[in-house]
């Protein structure tokens, strides 16, 4: 099997700030245990193929950071993109440059570097089985995540009828919904999040590229800043005649607000004191303690960029805020 993945490492999101920044983006975070987000994502992927056979996207500016946190990543395997130009270029720059090493039967699998996965053999036996589909047909596989809640920050995958053991066509995709719709989409049963895993051969993804995106299926290194910026699902995935998902249940997050991390890290790391509160999560750099007094469900982060203190309620404020700040 020519079984091969790509690490999608090039994004500089500032959800978490102040521990993220276009500096230090998430998936270089540490913020379960001593590996970053990134390494996690490798060891996971390496359990399954041969580290000649794992690439990483990113940015030229992280490429150092790269090396750093994977050690036996090979220094030819980072495929830098000249330029931000959202996810399809980068996919497909990236993709392209796999199938003249690998071959056009190549399978890659395109995994996000910043997201958390709690069931690795489980997710390890999706993959399997998603890359299996991937090498005996013309289709585009993309992994669907089981909901657990009607949560509005992600998109969501219609799914259909099964097409194999473990495998449903798909039918739609849809947009980041509202709570109710979202709470309908729960109820319903045949939804699922997508969170932006995807295999496919290497042929069958240039094929489907450049008919859906034929400009962003143009990209090269020279005329890389004239691509499109615009994200995979957009130009390909909701396109594209022949996608199927296979469902995947196996604790996923995309770690993408302070929520979601104190959901999953519990208290936090700091030394943190309470009185009368309630639902306190507290992540210090410098290792300062934590005192929190008569507050509920509130992130209290301290790092060199600054101090925030959030409502756990309202996680999708920070954005807004962060721009201003960085403006």
């Amino acid at each position: 099997m020519n079984r091969t993945a790509l690490l999608l490492a090039g994004g500089a999101g500032t959800r978490l700030w102040p521990l993220s920044s276009d500096e230090n983006p998430k998936q270089f975070l540490r913020l379960f245990g001593g590996e970053s987000l990134l390494r996690k994502t490798w060891n996971r992927v390496a359990a399954m193929i041969p580290a000649e056979a794992i690439y990483v996207s990113t940015n030229e500016r992280y490429r150092q950071k790269c090396l750093h946190e994977l050690p036996d990543l090979l220094p030819g395997n980072i495929i830098a993109e000249p330029d931000r130009r959202n996810t399809a270029p980068a996919i497909a720059f990236s993709c392209f440059e796999i199938e003249s090493r690998q071959g056009s039967q190549a399978a890659i699998a395109c995994l996000p570097a910043d997201h958390f996965i709690e069931d690795e053999p489980e997710f390890r036996r999706v993959l399997d089985r998603a890359y299996a589909y991937a090498e005996s047909t013309p289709s585009l596989v993309t992994i669907g995540l089981t909901p657990t809640e009607p949560n509005t920050g992600y998109g969501y995958l219609e799914l259909g009828e099964e097409v194999a053991p473990g495998v449903v066509a798909l039918r739609q995709f849809k947009e980041k919904p509202t709570r109710e719709r979202a709470a309908e989409f729960l109820s319903a049963g045949n939804y699922a999040w997508n969170g932006g895993i995807f295999v496919w051969r290497a042929s069958v993804f240039r094929s489907e590229l450049e008919r859906a995106a034929p400009e962003v299926a143009r990209v090269t290194r020279e005329r890389y800043s004239d691509a499109p910026s615009i994200s995979i699902d957009y130009a390909l995935m909701e396109k594209a005649h022949h996608v199927v998902t296979v469902p995947g249940d196996f604790g996923w997050s995309d770690v993408g607000t302070w929520a979601a991390v104190a959901k999953l890290a519990g208290r936090g790391n700091a030394e943190l004191h309470t009185r009368d509160a309630a639902g306190v999560f507290a992540q210090s750099e410098s290792g300062r303690r934590v005192v929190a007094i008569g507050v509920k469900n509130v992130a209290i982060v301290e790092s060199p960029e600054g101090i925030l203190v959030l409502d756990l309620a309202q996680p999708e404020l920070l954005s807004d805020v962060v721009k201003t700040l960085t403006k």
